[in-house]
């Protein structure tokens, strides 16, 4: 293992387990210890995570504070500001009244663009993964090696979660607890990187050792990861994950030293 797998917490740990337990083969392709698989599949909520709204105690957030007033699109408005809101409140705790004062903006102007709190909850999911889609896609389709493709896509998809915090706590958090269809869209998106993976059997030198689900526990680990450390409030320091997560994703594909040498990181002693 890498050095600077320390870096990563429990969860890493336990995601890792998904690898191992996903059949890939025994030899140098897999850390040590973890639990099985199926609690980092696509459809599974984070094992042992806190409620969705929950925040960390000792945590200091501040209240929400009114869109810039640069954005004059009344529409966008609301949705920056139930952003904002859910964030910090939690979506069960979010009320449109209280949108509605953050946006600055009447209530005929929300009853134009929404049914609903749940309506308007939605819109904003759809505008924040179709972001962060298209950010992880375009760096993704730059390189020529999937292994340089995994670089670039992980780094996108870190950067963009690391540059909204609360964008980051309300896609990666609060939709959890927000509904069917909020949980849906969840799913979704993260079946959408599933393929991106699946490429890596051609790398292996044992494709015949991988079972189906390789991939899709792989990408069900790192969201469990990401979840975590948004949960804690540490979403800034997502980016520092870079090498560990592209070690995560490889080692399942390459083996041991392979990986290590995609990742960047070093032998240990």
């Amino acid at each position: 293992m890498p050095s600077s797998s320390s870096n990563l917490d429990a969860d890493a740990q336990r995601s890792a387990g998904a690898q191992r337990s996903a059949g890939a083969p025994a030899s140098d392709a897999h850390p040590a210890g973890a639990p099985a698989s199926d609690a980092h599949s696509v459809d599974a909520h984070p094992a042992g995570a806190p409620a969705a709204g929950a925040r960390p105690t000792g945590a200091v957030s501040s209240p929400p504070a009114p869109p810039p007033a640069y954005r004059g699109d009344p529409r966008n408005r609301v949705l920056d500001a139930l952003i904002a809101t859910v964030s910090y409140r939690g979506y069960d705790r979010t009320t449109v009244e209280r949108v509605l004062q953050t946006a600055e903006v009447p209530e005929a102007v929300f009853a134009e663009h929404f049914q609903n709190k749940e309506d308007c909850f939605l819109q904003a999911l759809d505008a924040m993964i179709g972001r962060l889609q298209s950010s992880v896609l375009e760096q993704f389709a730059k390189a020529d090696s999937w292994q340089e493709k995994v670089r670039l896509g992980l780094a996108a998809l870190l950067q963009t979660l690391a540059g909204d915090p609360e964008a980051a706590r309300v896609g990666m958090v609060e939709c959890l607890s927000a509904g069917p269809a909020a949980g849906e869209r969840y799913r979704a998106t993260l079946s959408t990187f599933v393929p991106l993976l699946e490429e890596g059997r051609r790398h292996a030198a044992y494709p015949e050792h991988l079972p189906p689900q390789t991939s899709e526990a792989v990408v069900g680990g790192i969201a469990s990861i990401l979840h975590r450390r948004v949960l804690e409030e540490r979403t800034p320091e997502l980016p520092t994950l870079l090498g560990d997560l592209v070690y995560f994703v490889l080692v399942p594909y390459l083996g041991h030293h392979r990986a290590l040498l995609a990742a960047g990181l070093p032998e240990t002693a």
